[in-house]
């Protein structure tokens, strides 16, 4: 009798919960869709590949159609319209710019001492209101995704039941969790009770252990749930993927450090150097405004602390007091304000966006990320720890010289073809960004030796991977507890 195909579910509720509220992907949700896509163009996986959401009470699977998860990659390839602070001006700001200047000179007639108060009074408040109204709209959406969900949790005849069948997994199939599993308050729970009731596998992509190594760069109280999960969810894996050799090495170093058996072997999972779902052109607008910038430094990724945009504002400050403001380039920051970087938005602010030397991309789409990145000098990406390192190799995809930080698992993912420096120096920056910008002969040498050396890496690796480790019977292997060699 012919054995039936062993079938993997892939467990997209983050990605869900995450698209509620936000108009572009971070570096995880990227990395989701992308593998998700991939998935889609292998015609001899693709049969075997589910997708399920959880139920009202989290306590079990709900599938979902593929259709419902590409609508989501498809708006968040899209992104908000992008909007640019420094010195270009949003049609909002020009709008209330005489307002603003009227409330300016009202104000300059109250003292000093009740003024600064009243305006961090005022930005607090505004700040709060804000907050509320995000609160109410993702309070909202998740009351509609709750009464749907369990809507169809009771009929069993949904739309996306009628497609995908109810979860009626078989022995031995596979539940896949790519994403941020950790805001599920009982995923190690879950993951157990679908193990003992269907006798399926669990397999999980660990894409970093920052709230457990470094948790001063997290928000508040993320450490704590996210060791929770930690602890509760390598236990229930048969099998445990990494994003990079440097997250893998984490991994083993953590389990050794604290004495934690894992049961599963650690394996080292592809990334892909591009984007396999970006098809648009950038528009009129988004080309009038790259074109608008002038000669830029490009620098990618959310604005949070561990990110390190901070060093590149010094930076660009000690350049300007060094030389003629019309030799500095720009410096663009394309990304969504992340989380504690408030003092260093008003340090930029308070210094004019350094006279319009520092730009803000908030959101950009991928056709606009795209473009910025075709058209940029080089790229700097100064971050303090990664799990891997997206932007990166998307430098390094267009052509484009890259300065890294010399941590964690960048160096890796510039694979010896972009040149790195100690996060914590800014003298060091300075001094490699001096000479990229004074010796362009040294720059298109870099630049020549990414077109010489560079091989593009296909999401599709990812996939040869997540075969061979979860559709090929294979003996058990011993339990890691330290650190190994690499396994690819």
């Amino acid at each position: 009798m012919q054995q039936e195909p062993v079938r993997i579910w892939i467990d997209v509720e983050d990605l869900f919960v995450y698209a509620r509220t936000a108009t572009r992907p971070s570096g995880i949700q990227r990395v989701v869709l992308e593998i998700c896509h991939a998935l889609r163009n292998d015609a001899h996986i693709w049969p075997t590949i589910r997708f399920v959401r959880h139920t009202p009470t989290g306590t079990d699977f709900v599938p979902v159609a593929w259709a419902e998860v590409e609508a989501i990659s498809t708006r968040l390839a899209g992104g908000a319209a992008a909007q640019v602070t420094g010195q270009m001006v949003t049609a909002g700001t020009a709008q209330n710019a005489e307002h603003v200047s009227r409330l300016r000179r009202m104000a300059r007639h109250i003292p000093t001492s009740l003024r600064v108060p009243a305006g961090q009074m005022v930005r607090s408040l505004l700040a709060a209101g804000q907050a509320l109204g995000a609160l109410g709209q993702a309070s909202g959406i998740f009351v509609k995704d709750v009464a749907q969900a369990e809507w169809r949790n009771r009929q069993g005849r949904g739309n996306s039941v009628q497609e995908n069948g109810a979860f009626t997994p078989r022995a031995g199939d596979v539940v896949l969790t790519l994403g941020a599993s950790w805001t599920h308050a009982a995923y190690g729970a879950l993951l157990h009770r679908s193990k003992e009731r269907y006798g399926v596998r669990a397999a999980v992509l660990v894409h970093d252990l920052v709230p457990l190594l470094w948790p001063e760069w997290c928000r508040p109280g993320l450490p704590s749930v996210f060791r929770r999960w930690y602890a509760a969810v390598l236990p229930e894996c048969d099998v445990i993927f990494a994003n990079s050799e440097a997250t893998r090495q984490d991994v083993l170093a953590y389990a050794a450090q604290h004495a934690q058996t894992l049961r599963a072997p650690v394996i080292t999972l592809p990334m892909g150097s591009g984007f396999v779902t970006d098809t648009a052109r950038p528009t009129a607008e988004e080309t009038r405004l790259v074109a608008g910038l002038g000669a830029y430094v490009l620098c990618v990724g959310t604005l949070e602390a561990r990110k390190n945009h901070a060093v590149l504002f010094r930076t660009w400050r000690r350049l300007l007091q060094e030389r003629p403001a019309e030799e500095v380039p720009k410096l663009v920051m394309a990304g969504c304000q992340g989380w504690l970087v408030d003092d260093l938005m008003q340090q930029i602010r308070n210094s004019a966006w350094l006279e319009g030397h520092v730009v803000w991309v908030d959101a950009p789409s991928d056709a606009l990320m795209a473009h910025l990145y075709q058209n940029c000098l080089f790229t700097v990406f100064p971050s303090f720890y990664e799990g891997w390192g997206l932007p990166v190799t998307e430098s390094l995809a267009w052509g484009k010289a890259c300065l890294i930080s010399d941590r964690s698992s960048l160096p890796e993912a510039g694979g010896g073809l972009a040149e790195a420096f100690d996060p914590d120096n800014g003298t060091d920056l300075l001094a490699r960004i001096r000479r990229w910008l004074d010796d362009p002969q040294a720059l298109a040498a870099q630049e020549d030796a990414i077109r010489a050396g560079f091989r593009p890496v296909a999401w599709g690796n990812a996939v040869d991977v997540l075969k061979q480790a979860l559709l090929t019977e294979k003996t058990p292997e011993k339990p890691e507890t330290g650190l190994q060699q690499s396994r690819h």
